[in-house]
This record gives C-alpha cells, sequence and structure tokens, in this order.
C-alpha cells in the first residue's frame, strides 16, 4: 500500500499548486454542502413541529430536535466560515484544509449521533452509512487523512452502540455493516485521490510538454529569422547582400517601368582600400567598411531606398522614383559625409583620411532597356569617378536610355 500512495503523488515543486486546486474544490462542496444541510434542518424541524409538536419536549423527540438545531446553527458557522476563507484560498490554505477536516468530522460525529438515536427506534443506521459515502465521495482528501478520522469516530461509534441497541442480532449485523461501508468507502476515497493526482501529473506533464514545444519552437522561429536575416544581409556591415539587391532591382525596375517613373542607382567604392588593408591590418579594413556602410544607410533613409554591399569595399544604392538631381545630391552627401568622419589612411594620394568615389545613373525603364545595361552604365561611372577619386561621375546617357527617354515622353 505504502508503494501505492508513493505512485500517486505529486512532484515537489507542484504539491503546492495541487493543494491549492483541490482545496478550491473542496470549499466550493463544503459550501455546498452546508447550505445543503441548513435546508435540510430547517425542513426537518419545521416537519417535526407541524407533525409531532405534542412529544417535543419528550424523549427521543427532545434529542432528535436538539441535533437539529446543533447542526442548523453549526452549518451557517461552517459555511460562514468557508465563505470568508474562500474569498482568497492561497491565502488560507492551512486553514481552509483545517476547517474541512472539523467540517467533516463534526458531520461524521452528527450523523453517528443520529443513528445512536435511531436505535431506540428504528435500529437503522442509514444516516450514519450515507454520511460515511458522502464524504468519501464529495470532498478530495488525502487517504491518510481521511483514514483516522473514519478510524477514531467509528470506534465510538462501536463502542456507544451497545448502550442504545439492546438485540444482539441487530448490534451485530449493524456492526458488520458499519465496518464493510466503512472499508468500502475509504477504499472509494483512495482510488478517487489516486484518480485525481494522476489526472493532475498528466496535466502537468501535458503542460511541460506543451512548455518545451513552445521553447523548442521560440527558438527555431528564432534560429529561422537569423538564417533569414543571414540569407539576406552581409554578416560583416548588416546592410543588405548582393542577392537581395538583384531581387530588389528587379522589383523597383519593373515598377518603374510600370508607371514610367525614374530610377536611380549608386555605385560606391573605397579609395585605395588595398592599400589601407596593407597597411592597416583586416581587421581595421573591416571597421573602415563597416563605418562606411553605417554612412550610406544613414544618408539612403526612405524606406523604400536600398543600401547593399555589391562586393569587397563596393556598395551599391537603389532609389527608386528618384531623379538624376537628387540622386546626384545624395551621392555628394554620402561622399562628404565619408570624409566627415575621417577615418584615417595616411598612405591615400589624395587626403590622410578615407574617400570615396561614387558613380551615379538614373533611367526611366522601358523594353528598350535593361537592368544589366543599367547597371553597366552606373560601373562605369564609377570607373571613371575612380581615375580621379574623390568624386562623384554622372553616367553618360547611352543609345538605348536615350530611346528609352523618348518612348517614355511620347507615350506620355
Amino acid at each position: 500500500m505504502i508503494k501505492k500512495i508513493k505512485l500517486i503523488s505529486t512532484p515537489e515543486n507542484y504539491k503546492t499548486e495541487f493543494i491549492t486546486s483541490i482545496t478550491k474544490i473542496n470549499t466550493v462542496r463544503s459550501q455546498i454542502t452546508a447550505k445543503a444541510f441548513i435546508v435540510l434542518e430547517l425542513i426537518m424541524l419545521t416537519t417535526h413541529f407541524i407533525t409531532n409538536m405534542d412529544n417535543t419536549f419528550e424523549p427521543p423527540d427532545t434529542y432528535y430536535v436538539s441535533m437539529y438545531i446543533i447542526m442548523l446553527f453549526a452549518m451557517i458557522v461552517f459555511l460562514l466560515i468557508f465563505i470568508k476563507l474562500g474569498k482568497n484560498v492561497p491565502k488560507h490554505l492551512i486553514s481552509i484544509r483545517y476547517t474541512g477536516i472539523f467540517f467533516i468530522s463534526f458531520i461524521l460525529i452528527w450523523c453517528a449521533g443520529i443513528s445512536l438515536l435511531d436505535q431506540l427506534i428504528s435500529g437503522q443506521i442509514i444516516v450514519y452509512i450515507v454520511a460515511i459515502i458522502a464524504i468519501a465521495v464529495t470532498p478530495i482528501f488525502e487517504p491518510f487523512i481521511l483514514l483516522p478520522i473514519y478510524l477514531i469516530i467509528h470506534s465510538f461509534f462501536l463502542i456507544l452502540m451497545p448502550y442504545f441497541q439492546k438485540s444482539a442480532e441487530l448490534l451485530f449485523a449493524n456492526s458488520i455493516n458499519s465496518i464493510t461501508f466503512l472499508i468500502m468507502s475509504w477504499a472509494i476515497s483512495y482510488m478517487r485521490y489516486k484518480q485525481w493526482t494522476e489526472d493532475f501529473n498528466n496535466k502537468i506533464i501535458l503542460q511541460e510538454k506543451n512548455d518545451e514545444l513552445k521553447r523548442i519552437n521560440k527558438e527555431l522561429e528564432e534560429a529561422n529569422q537569423k538564417l533569414e536575416t543571414l540569407s539576406k544581409t552581409d554578416s560583416l556591415t548588416g546592410v543588405f547582400n548582393r542577392f537581395m539587391f538583384e531581387i530588389k532591382i528587379k522589383d523597383e525596375w519593373n515598377r518603374c517601368k510600370r508607371y514610367f517613373t525614374p530610377l536611380s542607382l549608386i555605385m560606391t567604392d573605397i579609395d585605395y582600400f588595398k592599400l589601407f588593408n596593407d597597411n592597416y591590418g583586416h581587421q581595421a579594413g573591416d571597421y573602415c567598411i563597416q563605418q562606411i556602410a553605417e554612412v550610406l544607410s544613414d544618408c539612403a533613409k526612405r524606406s523604400s531606398d536600398m543600401v547593399a554591399r555589391y562586393g569587397g569595399e563596393e556598395f551599391i544604392i537603389v532609389l527608386p522614383h528618384t531623379e538624376k538631381e537628387k540622386a546626384l545630391e545624395l551621392a555628394e552627401q554620402m561622399r562628404r559625409r565619408v570624409e566627415e568622419i575621417s577615418v584615417p589612411h595616411l598612405h591615400s594620394d589624395i587626403a590622410d583620411h578615407i574617400t570615396i568615389s561614387l558613380g551615379v545613373n538614373t533611367i526611366i525603364p522601358s523594353n528598350e532597356s535593361s537592368i544589366e545595361e543599367f547597371i553597366n552604365n552606373t560601373d562605369k561611372a564609377l570607373y571613371k569617378a575612380k581615375e580621379k577619386r574623390n568624386c562623384t561621375c554622372l553616367a553618360e546617357i547611352s543609345n538605348k536610355q536615350s530611346l528609352s527617354l523618348k518612348f517614355v515622353i511620347n507615350h506620355i
């Protein structure tokens, strides 16, 4: 039996939660039981006074009336206590549990007393047996809390019964029946407590599995987000990578082509970056690239703009719906801002700090032009800018770009 009791115990870290849950249920059920007894005793007293008023003050009626009155007032007191304590079960956990023990003990004692009085009239113990069974199926108590209550009260019941029941046959039958129902009731109580505990443990296991599943899903989601970020951005600078640029330029090209709006592109390269790397080291080179990326991102602030690392020390900026003049103005702003951060470069031929060169190109996409040519012309503008260093160069309009402009003008 001890091993079985161990099997139905709850984990230590959930014991308080388990006790609180069954105490809440016991509090509600105790209130309902007290109300039922109050109604029952009022009915019993009213019925008795109506049907048997003449014998009210004669034994054994006097004893019954006294018992009804005692039960009525006791249930009112218990009800008020349970209502008050039930408002905050966790705070009054111990008080409610002890009150519950006194409550069921009082009911058993009272019902045993009624059954002892019944020995003087009918010889039945039905009230006591019903109480034993009701206590087993209504509240939820640990088996070894309910067992001593049963044993102590029942021992007194068996000791006192011969003083009320003179028939040896009825005395023997009542003793056997009461013991049988006592054992059965305790077994029922034990099985209910075991089932309740198993259900609670299963609930905890399910909850822990759900929590673990949520944690794993969260970690997977975070990992997927990181992977998605890594697939879209450059790990060194945090700006978009070339793959995302190629997607962006295609989308913006088609959008600008549909609405006949200008699309601008800026390509930039760090001047004399190889000398910088050779003399200051690759860590300094990485830091320099990060600083440039930060400046470019700070200048291209619109949500539709994109700054991407094109390769090595080259960056490319996509500017949808941007006229040539605005693109040139932004390119010059970027160039000046890079000079202002003053990253030292004593091995540069044009300054004692890092500088950049920029190529700018603007087009209104059409069927007569292509993305590849657009990028290629921008790259040529950057190449010309690098011949002078620390300057911005506008791409020359190719024949196809010229045709594109004419097409748009004619279309409009």
